[in-house]
């Protein structure tokens, strides 16, 4: 008989496991058993197990925006009018300019990550894109600084 509380427990070897593959997530199953102490095939297993119970949602990769000609980034926070969040929650996850979009409790409902070329861009997209979307009643921006290392 299968103990149904390990298909949902995560012990202190999957932590390791994920902490590792937080940090990197291209790592080798071989170095990954240099930290944990376990076989590749054990780890493979667990990993597979975190993703079948949703602990592991994605493997993604860190990109350097600015490289690739990106320089602004913002944080635009949307307030929308009743009724009309989660239409606009849809419209707003289809734009490429947006990297992220979270759903909040608060003055906003929204708070987008958006990435954009230089500030003329950024102006396109606000009043060509996101003040003509329906269900918009207010739109913040705040700007994010670069790191001191960039």
């Amino acid at each position: 008989m299968v103990d149904m509380d390990y298909l949902d427990r995560v012990d202190d070897k999957d932590l390791q496991i994920i902490e590792i593959l937080s940090s990197n997530a291209r790592i080798s199953l071989r170095d990954i058993k240099k930290k944990v102490n376990l076989s590749p095939s054990s780890i493979r297993n667990r990993m597979e197990h975190l993703v079948e119970i949703g602990v592991i949602k994605r493997y993604t990769v860190d990109i350097d925006y600015r490289k690739m000609g990106f320089d602004i980034q913002v944080l635009v926070q949307i307030t929308a009018k009743p009724g009309t969040s989660r239409d606009l929650y849809a419209r707003l996850s289809s734009y490429a300019q947006v990297s992220e979009v979270l759903r909040t409790a608060g003055p906003a409902n929204f708070i987008l990550r958006v990435r954009v070329k230089d500030i003329a861009d950024l102006t396109r997209f606000i009043t060509g894109e996101l003040e003509t979307l329906e269900g918009v009643q207010r739109i913040e921006t705040m700007f994010i600084l670069p790191d001191d290392e960039e």
